[in-house]
């Protein structure tokens, strides 16, 4: 019981606060980014679960690449942000080669993407900087943060939704793009063809190997941006498991919300709310450690919660079937 009214003592010390409603946005854009650059791939039928080694990769691009040119004064998160999303996009180009071409599963390809992304990032810090965990050597700087006119002048509400950085405004812009893009787009049409039906897509000639390639490079882009923001918005500079399963939890907000932008995006403010909380700690007498646990527990909740719902919902389906079928032969339904 002690436990349980420090978990409510610290909910209510926290839910007063702007800074805590800051902190959801801000901690939800990087897994949402992430979700929907997998949604991007699963609706081309061609799941993209390298995205946690695509993120790490570019997060310590953006660092490499904006400390070489000078860092902050001199503009170098903006071109560590560009070469992220070229290097993401040539990560999601690689995953179509290997899949596609080579004929190697899919699956396989992207766990494996996410070994070596994890291993080579941390060796070339290593050989780049010297460094064996952090690069904070390195002079890299961030992207800016803005301040929005008028809003950020309200009180609670300019707190909220003000100074964020400019990738996590531009993770949410991102859902309605996508929207349009999957639903409204010639090209969005055809990658949502190819995943439904590639048969039927192939015999109208839509190539579904070239639409899944321009499906994992569009993922790959978006998890780039991923990376970046978490080093150069979250953190000033990359650090070994700086990631930490983002890239799976966006993967699992992408499987709850279906593919749909707009309800993926609600999954991933939900898991936010549980990574805003784990980040005042210092409000609260639990365990630091159970607090930075707490938001991958919620995730593997919501996952079983999820797989549980839907697979009820199938065999209601299948009973369905099952009755118009027997409706059909002269039988009673069951």
């Amino acid at each position: 019981m002690g436990v349980i009214t420090e978990i409510f003592n610290t909910i209510s010390r926290v839910v007063v606060l702007p800074s805590f409603y800051y902190m959801i946005f801000q901690s939800a854009a990087p897994i949402l980014l992430a979700a929907l650059a997998v949604a991007v791939a699963i609706k081309a039928n061609a799941i993209n679960m390298g995205i946690e080694g695509i993120m790490t990769v570019t997060s310590l691009v953006c660092v490499l690449v904006s400390s070489a040119v000078g860092g902050q004064p001199a503009g170098g998160p903006w071109l560590g942000l560009v070469v992220a999303i070229i290097v993401g996009g040539l990560l999601g180009f690689a995953v179509s080669v290997f899949a596609f071409r080579l004929k190697i599963d899919i699956i396989l390809v992207g766990i494996a993407m996410n070994l070596i992304g994890t291993g080579a990032s941390v060796l070339l810090m290593y050989v780049l900087t010297g460094d064996r965990t952090t690069t904070t050597s390195l002079s890299s700087g961030t992207l800016p943060q803005l301040a929005i006119p008028l809003l950020k002048d309200i009180p609670f509400l300019g707190e909220v939704l003000s100074g964020h950085y400019v990738l996590t405004y531009l993770a949410y812009i991102l859902v309605f793009v996508m929207s349009f893009f999957l639903f409204k787009t010639k090209l969005g049409l055809r990658i949502r063809a190819v995943g439904e039906n590639e048969e039927a897509a192939e015999s109208v000639g839509i190539s579904s190997l070239r639409i899944k390639t321009i499906a994992l490079i569009i993922s790959g882009v978006l998890g780039g941006i991923a990376g970046a923001f978490m080093s150069e918005c979250y953190l000033a500079y990359f650090s070994s498991g700086l990631i930490a399963g983002r890239g799976f939890v966006g993967l699992a907000a992408c499987n709850m919300g279906s593919g749909n932008p707009g309800i993926i995006c609600l999954c991933c403010l939900a898991f936010g709310i549980f990574y805003a909380f784990s980040n005042f700690s210092t409000l609260s007498n639990l365990s630091i450690y159970a607090l930075n646990a707490l938001p991958y527990a919620v995730v593997l909740v919501g996952v079983v919660i999820y797989s549980v719902y839907m697979r009820k919902k199938e065999l209601k389906r299948l009973q369905g079937l099952e009755s118009e079928e027997n409706l059909e032969h002269g039988q009673p339904a069951k």
